[in-house]
């Protein structure tokens, strides 16, 4: 109880030492009363919550003593909420009480409490404390019986496309509208196991792009990188296999792309001007002109190749178009900027020499490019991959380090994103205590605050950030271990 109150039932009360008697009968006398707050004033819980303390008042007559059986009532006055009884009576010390549960609204809420007859009105203030902000896991997608990998997912117009390796790609409705499915209800539309091209270990459906094309208004492609095996440095395997989704309930494979010795692991699309950006390990940055009709081998639709490290230094892990500058990550050669026209090198690289390098974002006049491996992966007992690279990015678009931003207990930052209002920066991390899903607050791109994390215990290798009906999820790919993607809903987290 504050001290005010304590002086207030003080005042009301003090009459009762002097008295013959300190309590009075029911109805004798009949009042008025005085009421004061007695306890539970200024509490503050969850909206919905019920408050820890009962609300109670002190009620007395004119002459100070304690009214015994006089009916109190109570009333919410602001804020939604109820109180539960509305009305109580006094008990032998003049005392009557009831449970106030908060509204739903975060902010100051009222009750009233009124013992009839009364010279006056008391009022409680109790405060509904914003929730404390959560990542929710709120679906996770099994994959089919005997599923090796479930690797990653693009998601556009409300239709998630998992990419699951041997099991091939698997089409959801997600809030498309068509088969009435959402992000807590994923519905199966389609899915096809595309060819295995020859590549031991067969399909290996890696990653997708379902392309736009605004010339042709059309949404019929998408396209599919296969990743067989591979040895970082020196050789890679795996074809791009086009297929048309014109019906996504039943796609069809129509076309590929091979590099002979080289393998492709992540895209990037210029849909404006109908240009395909793959990050092709070995082979390096490829450019492929994918206007027109795709059908058979498009092998010949290679416009640009360029190893950005030079032979032997080059294994690009992915690609990114922005601000008219083409990023790519090479894990052994570092973060690059290549003029996305020519592939000829603007600046950056050779820039991150203790580890292998991952995946890479850029937002703005800043890039972040994530690090994989154990200790002593790149180097004898050197560092893991543990850390996110934050690149300033000049007028041209050439990246500077500028920081590094730790994560600790993983060995991989497998995933980096930022999400589409550029408020957030999102992270996969994989191998270690500190596996999970982690939100970063952009307040300070240079800066990255945390501002979440969802653990998971084998870990997440890749995360596709989407917005839908107005929420932010991340459809997220666990570890080989279990196999199932994870729809997080990260709304609350994201400033």
């Amino acid at each position: 109880m504050r001290a005010s109150e304590v002086a207030l039932v003080a005042v009301v009360l003090a009459g009762a030492a002097c008295s013959s008697s300190n309590t009075t009968t029911p109805g004798s006398p009949a009042g008025p009363y005085v009421v004061a707050v007695f306890n539970g004033n200024g509490q503050a819980a969850l909206p919905n919550a019920v408050l820890a303390t009962p609300l109670s008042v002190a009620v007395a007559d004119t002459q100070g003593a304690a009214a015994v059986g006089v009916q109190v009532t109570w009333s919410v006055v602001s804020g939604g909420g109820s109180v539960s009884p509305a009305t109580s009576m006094t008990d032998a010390s003049g005392r009557a009480s009831t449970v106030f549960t908060l509204g739903p609204t975060p902010g100051s809420q009222a009750v009233s409490a009124v013992a009839a007859p009364a010279t006056g009105t008391v009022t409680f203030t109790a405060t509904a404390t914003s929730p404390t902000p959560v990542i929710t896991l709120i679906k996770s997608v099994p994959t089919p019986a005997g599923t090796t990998f479930d690797h990653d997912t693009f998601v556009r117009d409300g239709l998630a496309f998992a990419f699951m390796w041997n099991s091939g790609v698997r089409i959801y409705d997600v809030g498309n509208g068509m088969s009435g499915g959402s992000p807590g209800n994923p519905v199966l539309v389609g899915s096809l196991i595309t060819s295995a091209d020859g590549v031991p270990g067969g399909a290996q459906v890696h990653n997708g792009w379902w392309f736009h094309n605004p010339v042709t208004g059309q949404n019929k492609y998408l396209f599919i990188g296969q990743e067989g095996i591979g040895s970082v440095g020196s050789s890679s395997q795996g074809d791009i296999h086009i297929v048309d989704v014109s019906n996504l309930a039943a796609p069809v494979e129509v076309g590929f792309i091979h590099i002979p010795g080289a393998g492709t692991h992540n895209f990037w699309m210029d849909e404006a001007n109908q240009t395909l950006y793959a990050a092709y390990y070995n082979a390096g940055v490829v450019k492929i002109d994918v206007s027109g009709t795709l059908s058979g081998d498009m092998s010949s639709r290679i416009v640009k190749q360029v190893q950005p490290g030079g032979p032997g230094n080059t294994y690009v892990w992915g690609v990114m178009l922005a601000n008219g500058t083409l990023y790519a990550t090479d894990m052994l050669s570092g973060f690059w900027a290549l003029d996305p026209a020519t592939l000829a090198t603007k600046g950056g690289g050779n820039n991150v020499p203790e580890r292998f390098g991952s995946d890479q974002w850029v937002s703005g006049q800043v890039a972040y490019s994530g690090t994989w491996g154990g200790s002593g992966a790149r180097t004898p007992g050197g560092p893991r991959g543990n850390a996110v690279k934050i690149w300033s990015l000049d007028g041209s678009g050439v990246p500077t380090l500028a920081d590094s931003l730790i994560i600790p207990n993983i060995t991989t930052v497998s995933d980096v994103a930022v999400t589409p209002d550029g408020k957030a920066l999102v992270i996969t991390a994989e191998g270690g205590p500190g596996n999970g899903l982690y939100v970063f607050n952009r307040a300070s791109p240079l800066k990255p605050v945390l501002a979440g994390w969802y653990p998971v215990s084998v870990g997440l290798h890749t995360g596709e950030v989407a917005v839908i009906n107005g929420r932010t999820y991340v459809f997220a790919a666990r570890d080989p271990s279990q196999q199932q993607m994870d729809i997080f809903d990260i709304t609350g987290v994201v400033p």
